[in-house]
């Protein structure tokens, strides 16, 4: 942890997913078995989501048993829901989504069927949560709530990255208001390690900062080696510096 400096007139330093196999092959006892497909209306999504998938095949099929096997990154494939088609051949399961998984439909609910199973996969941003302390009181600009420092003062960004990424990269980052052309002015102030706890505590100095308004949030970035969630940018805090 360090003491960052927030100025004036910073600048910057620092579809759908579907697979299905082809049309109903037979098997060696010569029965045809139909075509399945699953499809969700996202590729990507936000942390804790429920997404819901559309599974389609033969609606004159005789089977209509199916099965979902879900296989978060780093973890093998479960068995997560079953159930019939409907009349129009389809059938509607949802998932809880919190990190990149692997979702495969099997007929008869065989993991093992090479024949009639699809697959998709789904990506999941992390969860990035900020608060800032500091502030002498509060103030609405405009419909936003701000909170109002000092000079003087010493403004503290506490964030929380969900799931656990102990190591991995915050960044806060902050833009200053323009009354001509909004926000800008965006300053990105490089990397500090999340915690053990998926912590991160980054204290700003805020002398030279007096007179104007400012937003700060921090940004998760994944390491190398960490694939289960994408990137994603917390919520923007807002404050003003008085004079």
């Amino acid at each position: 942890m360090h003491l960052r400096l927030i100025a004036l007139g910073c600048t910057l330093t620092g579809a759908l997913g579907f697979l299905a196999l082809p049309p109903a092959a037979a098997r060696a006892d010569g029965v045809v078995r139909p075509e399945v497909s699953i499809s969700a209306p996202v590729t990507d999504t936000a942390y804790g989501s429920r997404v819901k998938f559309t599974v389609t095949m033969d609606p004159a099929a005789t089977n209509r048993r199916v099965t979902l096997y879900a296989a978060p990154y780093g973890g093998q494939p479960q068995a997560v829901a079953t159930g019939d088609v409907n009349a129009q051949g389809k059938w509607y399961p949802t998932y809880l989504i919190t990190r990149k998984t692997a979702f495969t439909v099997v007929l008869d609910g065989r993991a093992d069927t090479a024949l009639n199973s699809a697959r998709i996969t789904v990506s999941t941003y992390a969860r990035v949560a900020n608060r800032i302390t500091g502030y002498a009181k509060t103030t609405t600009i405009s419909g936003v709530s701000y909170d109002v420092f000092r000079g003087n003062s010493t403004l503290t960004l506490y964030s929380t990255v969900t799931p656990g990424k102990h190591g991995e990269c915050l960044e806060p980052e902050t833009e200053q208001y323009d009354s001509a052309t909004g926000w800008d002015a965006d300053t990105k102030y490089g990397c500090d390690a999340l915690d053990s706890a998926s912590h991160d505590t980054a204290p700003f100095s805020l002398n030279l900062a007096v007179g104007d308004r400012y937003r700060i949030r921090g940004d998760y970035l994944h390491g190398a080696n960490d694939l289960a969630n994408l990137n994603e940018q917390g919520p923007w805090v807002y404050f003003v510096v008085a004079k």
